[in-house]
């Protein structure tokens, strides 16, 4: 594994471009993920953009909108290039991790999270925290590189830096410098931008996500607020409504024929002030409804085929969190004793 800084990831673009590349993020792919991969395309001029398996609903609602094409789900293992964003660690990447793991050519990595040591040779990292969005850093590239972003792309990229900024409440000086620029090319103002396109929903729909966050179960332990129920459609949705009217840490779900999906989201700061990773429990937990999971530290899914193992997988979601704080405590009060 190398690790890159800026000048390094412009270098290995430049040197790269021209191969068979495949693009590609985290398992269940958001709208940071899909907003970076359309982006970055336009760097590689024979690539292709998959998912590992699916994309978000509000993501696909998005690129349906902007008439962007729908991604599929395949691994080209003849590819010269794979690039993944949006993630730093091969677990992420769903099923298909093993995929990765025996990929011969050169992988490149571009995230920012907490950079993770990854054993493999072929392995090219640009993880750096001091972004908000790995769309943000692609937003920069594309800039360095001078080319041309249209209306529909810097939509798309803006919201992508504002989907995983928390809607600005994880940003620098940068984010907001990088929104006023993709605001102007749009030429709308951002709450227009929000009302059009974050979390498209009909009336019905908004009125039944209220009514499901107002049905849902509120537990408050150790001065955390926990909020969890059931959704029709969209947990995500809910879930992210939830944190914004108060809870600290929110997880819902939703079933179909199939299988059932959690989507959990944690109040942003809270993942460092309790070393809190929801991607990583939700990962670690997945297999009570025999299925995957993955994400970020702030917001993250599962999905399995177990549905009748709902409230096993919620009561050890919620241990888990307070395991987590529990540690916390402990460790805080031995640094005071020091």
């Amino acid at each position: 594994m190398q690790k890159l800084e800026f000048e390094d990831l412009k270098n290995f673009i430049k040197n790269n471009s021209n191969k068979k590349t495949l693009i590609s993020f985290h398992s269940i792919g958001d709208t940071d993920s899909i907003a970076s991969a359309f982006g970055i395309s336009l760097l590689f001029k024979n690539s292709v953009i998959a998912t590992p398996d699916f994309i978000t609903s509000n993501s696909l609602s998005i690129l349906k909108k902007l008439n962007y094409p729908t991604i599929k789900n395949l691994f080209d293992e003849t590819a010269e290039l794979i690039i993944l964003l949006d993630l730093n660690d091969f677990g992420e990447y769903g099923e298909s991790k093993e995929k990765l793991e025996t990929f011969k050519n050169s992988i490149l990595i571009i995230d920012h999270h907490f950079p993770k040591e990854i054993k493999k040779d072929n392995l090219f990292v640009f993880d750096d925290e001091n972004y908000s969005s790995t769309t943000s850093i692609v937003y920069k590239l594309l800039n360095e590189f001078n080319v041309q972003i249209d209306k529909n792309l810097a939509m798309l990229l803006a919201l992508g830096i504002i989907s995983d900024s928390a809607e600005f409440k994880n940003s620098n000086a940068d984010t907001f410098i990088q929104i006023g620029n993709l605001l102007k090319i749009i030429k709308i103002d951002y709450p227009s931008l929000l009302d059009e396109f974050m979390h498209i929903s009909d009336v019905k729909e908004r009125a039944r996500t209220i009514k499901e966050i107002l049905e849902s179960t509120l537990i408050l332990k150790n001065n955390i607020l926990f909020l969890f129920g059931d959704t029709k459609a969209h947990a995500n949705i809910a879930a992210d409504n939830a944190i914004k009217i108060g809870a600290d840490i929110a997880l819902f779900y939703s079933v179909s024929n199939k299988e059932i999906s959690f989507s959990a989201r944690l109040r942003p700061v809270l993942d460092k002030e309790l070393n809190i990773n929801l991607g990583q429990i939700m990962k670690s937990i997945a297999y009570v409804i025999h299925g995957n999971g993955g994400g970020h530290p702030c917001a993250a899914g599962a999905y399995g085929s177990l549905q009748f193992k709902k409230d096993e997988f919620i009561n050890i979601f919620i241990q888990k969190i307070l395991n987590k704080i529990e540690t916390n405590k402990k460790i805080t009060k031995e640094k005071l004793v020091e």
